[in-house]
């Protein structure tokens, strides 16, 4: 089962070590996200980002980072969506993207955007089979994906 937990003191370190790097070697900026102590410090300083660790069965597997405005609360727009090397390609991706999912529509989401480099494939083939679509929007080489939950 996939738990979506909040970053804490408990956590936070064993988050920024997690890295999509198939050698297992976090970098500052990765293939296609940047490193998750990034995301956090951002979170840090602007009060619509959310960092949020992924666990399955109690194990810490992924992070994902996501805005949500105040005055737009039926809204967000995941901004980075990560798995570690150790679990990519077994199938967690979607699970995981799914808890996600559910955990917006529990919270009241109807609308979810988020930016895909064209290159990242295997994300784009997934985000697709969820329904999101180009919205025509493309910003710093990355294209806006959107979908009505």
């Amino acid at each position: 089962m996939i738990e979506i937990r909040e970053i804490d003191r408990e956590n936070v370190f064993d988050v920024c070590e997690l890295t999509s790097n198939k050698d297992g070697v976090g970098t500052l900026f990765e293939a296609f996200i940047c490193c998750n102590a990034i995301s956090i410090s951002e979170a840090a300083y602007f009060p619509e980002c959310h960092p949020r660790a992924l666990y399955r069965d109690g194990e810490l597997i992924g992070f994902f980072l996501y805005k949500r405005w105040e005055h737009q609360l039926a809204e967000v727009e995941i901004c980075r969506y990560m798995l570690d090397h150790k679990f990519i390609g077994q199938g967690l991706g979607r699970a995981s993207f799914e808890a996600m999912l559910s955990y917006f529509r529990k919270s009241g989401v109807k609308q979810i955007t988020l930016m895909i480099d064209e290159h990242n494939r295997v994300a784009k083939k997934m985000y697709l089979t969820f329904g999101f679509t180009f919205t025509g929007k493309i910003d710093k080489d990355e294209h806006y994906y959107s979908l009505s939950i």
